[in-house]
């Protein structure tokens, strides 16, 4: 049992192989589509049955395209074998990729763990993070022909490169990202110019914390209010109805919490004025990160303006930032509860260890941490998808945290059952598809204007797990939900070891 303990790599490889074999031979694909889903048949289906002409003849929008990379890599894997480019073919290749996928964010974990020493139990909780949630078990494999898995890969493998002080795999690892995921450049940005286990003094640091926190907080407050009462716009059903009487009271509350959790964190990452202009002058000297980082941009600009077709954007700025404030405001809070609903455990132990993310931030140094910044203003909003590459930032945080806690081997087999019950992979989506095997099915689209909402519809057995579209009373249901995980992630965990408080440190620049 012991040596079974200290192997969770071995066991997380059977679970993915067994879960994913399970829906090989027992399908549970989404139907609309013809199995392609909704944007892999609106965009990536093209990119894969041809993807010279997809990108270099007719042209990809400058926001699919850095999502290519996937549909690119089938696209010759089938050119190489002589497959032809039939929908179960590709379906069945997607499933197959993401194994592979899959194997290797745990051989990236694996790395990861050993490099920064964590604990036997530590390990295990990031593993769950990563491997053992809605997205990995059940999402992936309901709509297999997607890049969310790898998203996943690359954000690990940025992380690992980065703390590993491999500068040179890095940059090659961020070059690649950016035909994966539309956030990896300003990731990469933050992990190639400041060095690994990089720290500042926090001595004086109060005034530009307060200032950076309220700024953040205002910003997201005035843009709520001007997108929905000075433009008034109304995503009508393209989102579950807005609590129209509850709307200033969610606009108050998703500002405090952008403003409590920005000026924590600022507190324990930045220095004072002073410390900030020196800081800047050493990263102004560290002429090789900047090459690194100059060609970064040079290449996002060449995907996204030389090879991205303009003006017809999938998702341009505008249209993003209505998203986020639906996805901030329809209900109270709805993100936290989302963001728990969808990758588990990770969220709800920052949630209840959060006076030790902080220390936790702290060791692990200042580029990590300006990504979990990042993470923290991005969770704003209840779409969770859209922080795939992020993930693994928060799964190190966490797992550093649960490093220095007391948490025996009977906790984390509670957790695993808790885990794999709450990620819903046992969930056969399509029982619910009330015209399933029908020509042209098109579920999960509901029947009627507005019927993907209705809490008791067929629907909600996939939307209730997609934030904004997750009904009313689901959306209940899940905050009881995460509320009783917090509960028993207190009960399980022993208390920290004792690490001292990031707020009394007082260390100058800090730089291996």
């Amino acid at each position: 049992m012991q040596l079974f303990y200290q192997r969770p790599g071995t066991f997380f490889a059977v679970v993915i192989l067994f879960v994913s074999g399970w829906y090989i031979f027992f399908p549970d694909i989404i139907p609309i589509n013809r199995g392609l889903g909704f944007e892999g048949a609106m965009f990536y289906e093209a990119v894969a049955k041809d993807f010279y002409k997809s990108i270099f003849i007719d042209g990809t929008n400058s926001y699919s395209i850095q999502r290519v990379l996937p549909f690119g890599l089938l696209h010759y894997v089938f050119r190489l074998t002589g497959l032809p480019f039939t929908d179960s073919n590709m379906l069945r290749y997607f499933e197959l990729y993401n194994i592979l996928i899959a194997g290797l964010i745990i051989g990236y974990w694996h790395r990861t763990a050993r490099l920064l020493k964590l604990s036997d139990a530590a390990t295990w909780i990031g593993y769950l993070g990563l491997l053992c949630n809605f997205a990995t078990l059940k999402y992936d494999t309901y709509v297999p022909f997607t890049y969310d898995r790898t998203a996943l890969l690359v954000g690990i493998m940025s992380v690992y490169y980065h703390l590993a002080g491999r500068n040179g795999l890095l940059f090659i690892t961020a070059l690649i990202s950016l035909a994966v995921w539309p956030t990896a450049l300003f990731c990469n940005l933050v992990l190639l110019l400041v060095p690994a286990n990089t720290r500042l003094s926090t001595k004086d640091n109060k005034p530009l914390s307060i200032l950076w926190a309220v700024g953040c907080s205002v910003a997201c407050a005035v843009l709520c209010v001007y997108i929905i009462y000075l433009k008034q716009i109304n995503m009508g059903y393209m989102v579950a109805p807005v609590i129209a009487s509850l709307l200033p009271a969610s606009i108050v509350v998703i500002s405090i919490y952008v403003a409590i959790t920005q000026y924590q964190i600022a507190r324990v990452l930045l220095a004072d004025g002073a410390g900030l202009l020196a800081f800047t002058r050493y990263l102004l000297s560290r002429r090789q990160a900047l090459i690194y980082a100059a060609t970064l941009v040079v290449a996002f600009l060449l995907l996204t303006k030389g090879l991205g077709t303009q003006g017809n954007d999938h998702l341009n700025a505008s249209t993003y930032l209505v998203n986020v404030v639906f996805g901030a405001v329809t209900r109270p809070l709805q993100a936290l509860v989302s963001h728990s609903n969808y990758y588990g455990l990770p969220v709800v132990l920052a949630v209840v260890c959060w006076r030790q993310v902080g220390y936790a931030l702290r060791n692990l140094g200042l580029g990590i941490g300006g990504l979990f910044v990042l993470l923290l203003l991005l969770s704003v909003n209840s779409e969770t998808r859209q922080m795939a590459n992020l993930l693994p930032v928060l799964v190190i945080v966490t797992a550093r945290v649960a490093s220095d806690m007391r948490i025996s081997p009977r906790a984390i087999f509670f957790s695993v059952c808790m885990c794999l019950l709450q990620s819903k992979f046992w969930l056969r989506i399509n029982q619910f598809d009330p015209t399933f095997g029908q020509p042209n099915d098109q579920y999960p689209l509901g029947n009627a204007p507005g019927a993907e909402y209705v809490w008791n519809s067929p629907f909600q057995a996939y939307f209730m797990n997609i934030g904004p579209w997750t009904s009313h009373q689901f959306w209940l249901l899940q905050a009881l939900t995460m509320l009783l995980m917090a509960i028993v992630v207190r009960w399980l965990y022993g208390p920290s070891t004792g690490a001292q408080n990031p707020m009394t440190e007082e260390a100058g620049l800090i730089t291996k």
